[in-house]
Protein backbone atom coordinates (compact mmCIF):
# COMPACT_ATOMS: atom_id res chain seq x y z
CA UNK A 1 0.00 0.00 0.00
CA UNK A 2 1.24 3.48 -0.89
CA UNK A 3 0.04 5.90 1.75
CA UNK A 4 -1.17 9.37 0.85
CA UNK A 5 0.13 9.64 -2.71
CA UNK A 6 -0.43 12.99 -4.42
CA UNK A 7 -3.73 13.34 -6.23
CA UNK A 8 -3.41 12.65 -9.97
CA UNK A 9 -3.26 15.71 -12.20
CA UNK A 10 -5.34 15.86 -15.41
CA UNK A 11 -4.18 13.11 -17.79
CA UNK A 12 -1.18 12.21 -15.63
CA UNK A 13 0.64 8.91 -16.05
CA UNK A 14 0.92 6.59 -13.03
CA UNK A 15 4.73 6.68 -13.20
CA UNK A 16 4.60 10.46 -12.89
CA UNK A 17 2.35 10.19 -9.84
CA UNK A 18 4.94 7.86 -8.30
CA UNK A 19 7.72 10.35 -8.97
CA UNK A 20 5.79 13.11 -7.23
CA UNK A 21 5.26 10.71 -4.34
CA UNK A 22 9.03 10.11 -4.30
CA UNK A 23 9.60 13.86 -3.88
CA UNK A 24 7.82 13.59 -0.52
CA UNK A 25 10.10 10.79 0.75
CA UNK A 26 13.51 10.60 2.43
CA UNK A 27 15.17 9.01 -0.59
CA UNK A 28 17.65 11.00 -2.67
CA UNK A 29 17.08 9.06 -5.91
CA UNK A 30 13.89 7.79 -7.42
CA UNK A 31 15.60 4.58 -8.57
CA UNK A 32 16.76 3.91 -5.00
CA UNK A 33 13.24 4.25 -3.64
CA UNK A 34 11.80 1.97 -6.32
CA UNK A 35 14.37 -0.73 -5.71
CA UNK A 36 14.48 -0.68 -1.91
CA UNK A 37 10.78 -0.11 -1.23
CA UNK A 38 9.05 -1.85 -4.14
CA UNK A 39 11.70 -4.05 -5.76
CA UNK A 40 10.68 -2.52 -9.04
CA UNK A 41 11.71 -0.22 -11.87
CA UNK A 42 9.95 2.36 -13.97
CA UNK A 43 12.63 2.82 -16.56
CA UNK A 44 10.48 3.03 -19.69
CA UNK A 45 6.88 3.02 -20.95
CA UNK A 46 7.67 -0.34 -22.55
CA UNK A 47 7.86 -1.91 -19.07
CA UNK A 48 4.26 -3.01 -19.14
CA UNK A 49 3.37 -3.99 -15.60
CA UNK A 50 4.80 -3.02 -12.28
CA UNK A 51 3.59 -4.24 -8.87
CA UNK A 52 3.79 -0.60 -7.82
CA UNK A 53 0.94 0.26 -10.21
CA UNK A 54 -1.26 -2.21 -8.36
CA UNK A 55 -0.34 -0.69 -5.01
CA UNK A 56 -0.89 2.80 -6.38
CA UNK A 57 -4.30 1.80 -7.71
CA UNK A 58 -5.14 0.37 -4.29
CA UNK A 59 -4.45 3.78 -2.76
CA UNK A 60 -7.21 5.20 -4.97
CA UNK A 61 -9.52 2.17 -4.66
CA UNK A 62 -12.32 4.25 -3.12
CA UNK A 63 -12.54 6.09 -6.44
CA UNK A 64 -11.20 3.67 -9.10
CA UNK A 65 -11.18 -0.06 -9.69
CA UNK A 66 -7.84 -1.52 -10.80
CA UNK A 67 -9.16 -1.82 -14.36
CA UNK A 68 -10.34 1.79 -14.43
CA UNK A 69 -7.11 3.08 -12.87
CA UNK A 70 -5.01 1.24 -15.47
CA UNK A 71 -7.22 2.53 -18.28
CA UNK A 72 -7.11 6.12 -17.05
CA UNK A 73 -3.53 6.52 -15.81
CA UNK A 74 -1.44 4.23 -18.03
CA UNK A 75 -1.20 3.23 -21.70
CA UNK A 76 -0.59 -0.43 -20.90
CA UNK A 77 -3.62 -1.74 -22.77
CA UNK A 78 -2.28 -0.33 -26.07
CA UNK A 79 0.18 -3.24 -26.08
CA UNK A 80 -2.58 -5.85 -26.21
CA UNK A 81 -4.01 -4.31 -29.39
CA UNK A 82 -3.29 -7.45 -31.46
CA UNK A 83 -3.33 -10.03 -28.68
CA UNK A 84 -6.51 -11.95 -27.95
CA UNK A 85 -7.58 -13.39 -24.63
CA UNK A 86 -6.04 -16.79 -25.41
CA UNK A 87 -2.60 -15.25 -24.92
CA UNK A 88 -3.42 -14.46 -21.30
CA UNK A 89 -5.70 -17.41 -20.42
CA UNK A 90 -7.36 -15.33 -17.75
CA UNK A 91 -9.82 -12.49 -18.04
CA UNK A 92 -8.87 -10.64 -14.84
CA UNK A 93 -7.15 -7.30 -15.36
CA UNK A 94 -4.36 -8.02 -12.91
CA UNK A 95 -3.48 -11.40 -14.43
CA UNK A 96 -3.62 -9.96 -17.95
CA UNK A 97 -1.22 -7.20 -17.02
CA UNK A 98 1.10 -9.56 -15.19
CA UNK A 99 1.23 -11.73 -18.31
CA UNK A 100 1.96 -8.67 -20.43
CA UNK A 101 4.95 -7.85 -18.22
CA UNK A 102 6.72 -11.05 -19.25
CA UNK A 103 5.32 -11.29 -22.78
CA UNK A 104 8.07 -11.16 -25.38
CA UNK A 105 7.24 -9.62 -28.75
CA UNK A 106 9.19 -11.10 -31.64
CA UNK A 107 11.90 -8.79 -32.94
CA UNK A 108 13.04 -9.66 -36.45
CA UNK A 109 14.31 -6.16 -37.23
CA UNK A 110 16.79 -5.50 -34.44
CA UNK A 111 14.79 -2.44 -33.48
CA UNK A 112 13.35 -1.32 -30.18
CA UNK A 113 10.72 1.08 -28.99
CA UNK A 114 9.52 2.87 -25.92
CA UNK A 115 12.95 3.31 -24.38
CA UNK A 116 12.17 6.77 -23.06
CA UNK A 117 9.30 8.72 -21.58
CA UNK A 118 8.00 11.52 -23.79
CA UNK A 119 6.74 15.01 -23.05
CA UNK A 120 5.67 18.22 -24.72
CA UNK A 121 7.82 21.24 -23.76
CA UNK A 122 4.84 23.56 -24.08
CA UNK A 123 2.68 21.35 -21.84
CA UNK A 124 5.53 21.20 -19.31
CA UNK A 125 5.69 25.01 -19.04
CA UNK A 126 1.90 25.31 -18.80
CA UNK A 127 1.68 22.55 -16.19
CA UNK A 128 4.44 24.11 -14.10
CA UNK A 129 2.70 27.48 -14.18
CA UNK A 130 -0.74 26.05 -13.41
CA UNK A 131 0.06 23.22 -10.98
CA UNK A 132 3.53 24.09 -9.70
CA UNK A 133 5.05 20.97 -11.26
CA UNK A 134 5.57 19.32 -14.61
CA UNK A 135 4.39 15.76 -15.19
CA UNK A 136 4.16 13.03 -17.81
CA UNK A 137 0.89 12.78 -19.73
CA UNK A 138 -0.63 9.39 -20.55
CA UNK A 139 -1.49 10.53 -24.07
CA UNK A 140 2.16 11.35 -24.80
CA UNK A 141 3.34 7.81 -23.94
CA UNK A 142 1.31 6.05 -26.65
CA UNK A 143 3.85 4.33 -28.92
CA UNK A 144 1.99 5.51 -32.03
CA UNK A 145 2.16 9.23 -31.15
CA UNK A 146 4.94 11.76 -31.78
CA UNK A 147 2.96 15.00 -31.77
CA UNK A 148 1.26 16.94 -28.99
CA UNK A 149 -2.15 17.63 -30.49
CA UNK A 150 -2.74 20.61 -28.22
CA UNK A 151 0.36 22.55 -29.30
CA UNK A 152 1.27 20.82 -32.60
CA UNK A 153 4.87 20.28 -31.55
CA UNK A 154 6.98 17.14 -31.60
CA UNK A 155 7.25 15.26 -28.32
CA UNK A 156 10.64 15.30 -26.64
CA UNK A 157 12.35 12.23 -25.19
CA UNK A 158 13.40 12.13 -21.56
CA UNK A 159 16.72 10.87 -20.20
CA UNK A 160 16.53 7.07 -20.61
CA UNK A 161 18.86 6.41 -17.68
CA UNK A 162 17.54 8.69 -14.94
CA UNK A 163 13.83 9.06 -14.39
CA UNK A 164 12.72 12.61 -13.62
CA UNK A 165 9.83 14.88 -14.47
CA UNK A 166 9.93 16.90 -17.74
CA UNK A 167 12.18 19.99 -17.66
CA UNK A 168 10.68 23.41 -18.28
CA UNK A 169 13.65 24.66 -20.30
CA UNK A 170 13.34 22.41 -23.38
CA UNK A 171 12.80 24.12 -26.70
CA UNK A 172 9.85 22.92 -28.73
CA UNK A 173 9.98 21.92 -32.40
CA UNK A 174 6.91 22.63 -34.51
CA UNK A 175 5.50 19.47 -36.08
CA UNK A 176 5.30 19.44 -39.86
CA UNK A 177 2.00 18.80 -41.58
CA UNK A 178 3.39 15.39 -42.51
CA UNK A 179 4.03 14.62 -38.83
CA UNK A 180 0.54 15.76 -37.87
CA UNK A 181 -1.12 13.78 -40.64
CA UNK A 182 0.78 10.65 -39.63
CA UNK A 183 -0.18 11.11 -36.00
CA UNK A 184 -3.84 11.55 -36.89
CA UNK A 185 -3.82 8.56 -39.26
CA UNK A 186 -2.23 6.17 -36.76
CA UNK A 187 -4.55 7.29 -33.97
CA UNK A 188 -7.51 6.77 -36.31
CA UNK A 189 -6.35 3.24 -37.07
CA UNK A 190 -6.05 2.47 -33.36
CA UNK A 191 -9.54 3.82 -32.72
CA UNK A 192 -10.93 1.76 -35.62
CA UNK A 193 -9.17 -1.40 -34.45
CA UNK A 194 -10.49 -1.00 -30.92
CA UNK A 195 -14.01 -1.13 -32.36
CA UNK A 196 -13.28 -4.69 -33.55
CA UNK A 197 -13.59 -7.51 -30.99
CA UNK A 198 -10.12 -8.17 -29.62
CA UNK A 199 -10.13 -11.80 -30.75
CA UNK A 200 -10.71 -10.71 -34.38
CA UNK A 201 -8.35 -7.72 -34.80
CA UNK A 202 -5.28 -9.63 -35.86
CA UNK A 203 -7.27 -12.11 -37.96
CA UNK A 204 -8.87 -9.38 -40.03
CA UNK A 205 -5.78 -7.18 -40.33
CA UNK A 206 -3.42 -9.98 -41.36
CA UNK A 207 -5.92 -11.47 -43.82
CA UNK A 208 -6.66 -8.09 -45.41
CA UNK A 209 -2.95 -7.41 -45.89
CA UNK A 210 -2.57 -10.85 -47.47
CA UNK A 211 -5.41 -9.98 -49.86
CA UNK A 212 -3.90 -6.60 -50.70
CA UNK A 213 -0.44 -7.92 -51.50
CA UNK A 214 -1.97 -11.09 -53.03
CA UNK A 215 0.43 -13.40 -51.19
CA UNK A 216 -1.20 -16.30 -49.36
CA UNK A 217 1.68 -18.76 -49.45
CA UNK A 218 5.34 -18.79 -50.41
CA UNK A 219 6.83 -21.47 -52.63
CA UNK A 220 10.52 -20.89 -53.27
CA UNK A 221 10.27 -23.11 -56.36
CA UNK A 222 7.57 -20.96 -57.92
CA UNK A 223 9.15 -18.02 -59.82
CA UNK A 224 5.95 -15.98 -59.56
CA UNK A 225 5.81 -16.39 -55.79
CA UNK A 226 9.46 -15.44 -55.41
CA UNK A 227 9.11 -12.41 -57.67
CA UNK A 228 5.96 -11.05 -56.05
CA UNK A 229 7.23 -11.53 -52.51
CA UNK A 230 10.46 -9.77 -53.43
CA UNK A 231 8.65 -6.87 -55.08
CA UNK A 232 6.31 -6.38 -52.13
CA UNK A 233 9.11 -6.64 -49.58
CA UNK A 234 11.15 -4.13 -51.58
CA UNK A 235 8.19 -1.73 -51.53
CA UNK A 236 7.87 -2.21 -47.77
CA UNK A 237 11.57 -1.56 -47.22
CA UNK A 238 11.60 1.48 -49.48
CA UNK A 239 8.54 3.11 -47.96
CA UNK A 240 9.53 2.33 -44.39
CA UNK A 241 13.16 3.39 -44.63
CA UNK A 242 12.31 6.65 -46.41
CA UNK A 243 9.16 7.53 -44.58
CA UNK A 244 7.73 9.09 -41.50
CA UNK A 245 7.80 5.71 -39.70
CA UNK A 246 11.54 5.80 -39.05
CA UNK A 247 11.36 8.11 -35.99
CA UNK A 248 9.01 5.67 -34.23
CA UNK A 249 11.81 3.10 -33.85
CA UNK A 250 15.30 3.00 -32.37
CA UNK A 251 17.54 0.94 -34.61
CA UNK A 252 20.04 -1.50 -33.17
CA UNK A 253 23.79 -1.32 -33.88
CA UNK A 254 23.61 -3.92 -36.66
CA UNK A 255 20.84 -2.12 -38.47
CA UNK A 256 22.77 1.04 -39.38
CA UNK A 257 19.47 2.86 -39.82
CA UNK A 258 18.57 0.95 -42.97
CA UNK A 259 17.79 -2.59 -41.91
CA UNK A 260 16.64 -4.52 -45.00
CA UNK A 261 12.95 -5.19 -44.54
CA UNK A 262 13.16 -7.16 -47.79
CA UNK A 263 15.28 -9.80 -46.07
CA UNK A 264 14.04 -13.31 -45.31
CA UNK A 265 12.77 -12.10 -41.92
CA UNK A 266 10.78 -9.33 -43.53
CA UNK A 267 7.20 -9.30 -44.72
CA UNK A 268 6.51 -13.06 -44.55
CA UNK A 269 7.72 -13.11 -40.97
CA UNK A 270 5.45 -10.21 -40.01
CA UNK A 271 2.43 -11.96 -41.47
CA UNK A 272 3.11 -15.27 -39.75
CA UNK A 273 0.03 -15.65 -37.53
CA UNK A 274 1.99 -17.67 -34.98
CA UNK A 275 4.27 -14.74 -34.20
CA UNK A 276 3.48 -11.64 -32.21
CA UNK A 277 5.39 -8.50 -33.11
CA UNK A 278 5.27 -5.14 -31.41
CA UNK A 279 1.88 -3.60 -32.27
CA UNK A 280 3.59 -0.67 -34.01
CA UNK A 281 4.84 -3.13 -36.65
CA UNK A 282 1.26 -4.12 -37.47
CA UNK A 283 0.11 -0.50 -37.48
CA UNK A 284 2.91 0.29 -39.91
CA UNK A 285 1.84 -2.53 -42.27
CA UNK A 286 -1.81 -1.52 -42.05
CA UNK A 287 -1.03 2.13 -42.75
CA UNK A 288 1.20 1.22 -45.71
CA UNK A 289 -1.12 -1.24 -47.43
CA UNK A 290 -4.73 -0.68 -46.35
CA UNK A 291 -7.40 1.98 -46.35
CA UNK A 292 -9.81 2.65 -43.51
CA UNK A 293 -12.88 1.65 -45.53
CA UNK A 294 -11.29 -1.70 -46.36
CA UNK A 295 -11.08 -2.58 -42.68
CA UNK A 296 -14.65 -1.36 -42.21
CA UNK A 297 -15.78 -3.45 -45.18
CA UNK A 298 -14.30 -6.60 -43.70
CA UNK A 299 -16.54 -6.17 -40.65
CA UNK A 300 -19.59 -6.89 -42.79
CA UNK A 301 -18.62 -10.56 -42.78
CA UNK A 302 -18.86 -12.83 -39.76
CA UNK A 303 -15.97 -15.13 -39.00
CA UNK A 304 -16.64 -18.81 -38.43
CA UNK A 305 -13.99 -19.08 -35.74
CA UNK A 306 -11.45 -16.98 -33.89
CA UNK A 307 -8.53 -18.79 -35.50
CA UNK A 308 -5.97 -16.41 -37.01
CA UNK A 309 -5.84 -18.58 -40.13
CA UNK A 310 -9.57 -18.13 -40.69
CA UNK A 311 -9.88 -16.42 -44.10
CA UNK A 312 -11.75 -13.15 -44.42
CA UNK A 313 -13.89 -13.06 -47.59
CA UNK A 314 -12.21 -11.26 -50.50
CA UNK A 315 -13.02 -7.59 -49.84
CA UNK A 316 -10.00 -5.69 -51.19
CA UNK A 317 -8.42 -5.45 -54.62
CA UNK A 318 -4.83 -6.71 -54.76
CA UNK A 319 -1.92 -4.53 -55.84
CA UNK A 320 -1.26 -5.07 -59.53
CA UNK A 321 2.07 -6.68 -60.40
CA UNK A 322 2.76 -3.88 -62.88
CA UNK A 323 2.42 -1.32 -60.08
CA UNK A 324 4.93 -3.27 -58.01
CA UNK A 325 7.36 -3.46 -60.93
CA UNK A 326 7.07 0.29 -61.56
CA UNK A 327 7.45 1.02 -57.86
CA UNK A 328 10.64 -1.06 -57.66
CA UNK A 329 12.04 0.63 -60.74
CA UNK A 330 11.44 4.14 -59.37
Amino acid sequence: MIYQPPMPLPGEHAASIMYRYFQMTRFTKFETMMKSEYNSKLDSPRRLWQPVFSMLAESFSSKYSLARFIEKYTNITDYSLFLDESVFKDSSVENMLNKLSIFKFHNALNVSQDLTWRYCPECAREDDEKYGTTYFHVAHQCFYKRVCRKHNVLLKKSDPYHFSLPPVSSKSVVASQYDKNTDIALSSWVDALKEIPQSERKIRAVNLIHQKICIFSYDRKDPYHVQRVQYVQNRLAKRFNRSHFMPYFSWGPLASGLYPLNSVVGLMGFLDPAKHFHPMIYLMLIALFLKQDELDLSMQYSLVSSNVTEPVPQVVSPIEITDLINDNAA
